[in-house]
């Protein structure tokens, strides 16, 4: 509303001034004063179309998450140490020896009790929760997530999915 009755007084002005009421200067002036004034409504107007744009995507991308946590159950329990998430047999129990930042996530690499290596994705929090999970003896807990593909190598504008076995939790044991 400000912005229109600022351009009414602009426009006022320039036709007064086309009028003889004015001085070419001052007609000029007014002339500018109306652009200047409409380019801020137009800033203005594009920034409010843009916030309104961000704030439904935030509530989508809520919405979505809140959809895909119902969607998503947590794995079930096979047998002590193992459990089933998707269509994949998953280890819950081991020693972190190594933790290495992806594109989409935290990859984990861990020894289990027969010391064989493990390397399995998490959230990308585990690679830099304070204090560090490297060395500890852990219980992993994983749920099928939905994570930007493997593809698209990081790019944020890139909308390719994938499900996933993901970490989603971590507790220490020791």
């Amino acid at each position: 509303m400000k912005i229109q009755t600022l351009l009414l007084i602009c426009t006022a002005l320039a036709v007064a001034g086309n009028a003889g009421a004015q001085s070419a200067a001052e007609a000029a002036q007014a002339r500018t004063a109306a652009k200047i004034a409409a380019e801020k409504a137009a800033a203005e107007k594009a920034a409010e179309e843009k916030a309104a744009a961000d704030k439904a995507a935030a509530e989508k991308a809520a919405a979505d998450k809140a959809a895909a946590a119902k969607a998503a159950p947590p794995a079930k329990v096979y047998r002590e140490g193992v459990v089933k998430v998707g269509d994949e047999m998953k280890e819950t129990l081991g020693r972190v020896t190594d933790l290495d930042k992806a594109d989409n996530g935290c990859f984990l690499t861990l020894r289990n009790e027969k010391n064989n290596e493990i390397i399995e994705l998490g959230k990308m929090e585990f690679c830099t929760q304070k204090p560090s999970l490297k060395g500890k003896k852990v219980e992993l807990e994983y749920r099928m997530e939905t994570i930007q593909a493997s593809s698209c190598y990081g790019d944020p504008k890139c909308k390719k999915t994938e499900t996933v076995p993901l970490i989603v939790a971590v507790k220490v044991l020791n």
